[in-house]
């Protein structure tokens, strides 16, 4: 009777153990049953990132559509500040010319500039060599001794005038399909830019210029900017995405 009571007891704690491991799987496998996701809330997801692409797509296609339109400005920009720069740290006028082709700046040789002499002006630059707008403190000589080498006096030597680069010059040339007028703040009316037309856009030592209204109209775009007199920055703008 003992030997199987024994027995009794040990087959007794054993389904209980059973039981208890048991419980445990399902608790285990409901637990993961309810983090994993269904078919249903699978699709919902894909459908969700799908109607998201397709709402994505034409906005970023037209944000690069804008940017490509809006480089003529983005060029004329760039080329007015580097005028400005150079007119105020050379303390001579610098100039911004529009012609048909495009924009160029160099420094201002002309107010009556004509399309052949700035392409000539365009072509000595590229055989001239450029030079260096530095003062070598090796080459300063003594004016009170009929500019020899040899110092003999102890007075202060005034250095030679600065040289710059007589032919700098930075081009950009619109696209073929690209049309623009300016519009000077004495001008009635926007002046078309073709044929052999010239206008400038000058930049004087001080860094002032003449404020300026620019319509540029493409295949699929119209921008009309307006830059301010002291900065050459934009200070109005409206864009026309067709």
């Amino acid at each position: 009777m003992k030997p199987a009571c024994r027995s009794t007891k040990s087959r007794h704690d054993a389904g209980e153990h059973l039981t208890a491991r048991q419980v445990r799987i399902i608790r285990h496998g409901a637990a993961a049953c309810a983090r994993a996701f269904t078919l249903v809330e699978i699709v919902i997801a894909m459908t969700i990132v799908a109607v998201l692409a397709a709402a994505t797509m034409p906005m970023m296609k037209g944000f690069q559509e804008e940017r490509v339109a809006r480089e003529p400005v983005t060029a004329l920009l760039k080329l007015a500040r580097e005028a400005r720069m150079r007119a105020m740290k050379e303390k001579r006028p610098y100039q911004v010319a529009f012609h048909a082709t495009g924009f160029t700046a160099s420094r201002y040789f002309n107010p009556y500039l004509q399309l052949t002499e700035l392409n000539e002006f365009l072509e000595a630059g590229e055989t001239e060599p450029a030079v260096v707008s530095t003062i070598d403190e090796g080459d300063k000589t003594d004016l009170d001794n009929g500019g020899r080498s040899n110092k003999t006096t102890e007075l202060p030597l005034a250095p030679p005038a600065p040289k710059y680069d007589e032919h700098w010059s930075e081009a950009y040339e619109l696209p073929k399909e690209v049309k623009y007028q300016i519009q000077h703040w004495y001008d009635a009316e926007p002046t078309p830019i073709e044929g052999d037309l010239v206008k400038l856009w000058v930049f004087q030592p001080s860094g002032v210029c003449q404020p300026l209204k620019i319509h540029v109209e493409g295949p699929s775009s119209t921008f009309d900017v307006e830059f301010a007199a002291l900065t050459a920055d934009i200070v109005r703008e409206s864009v026309d995405l067709r």
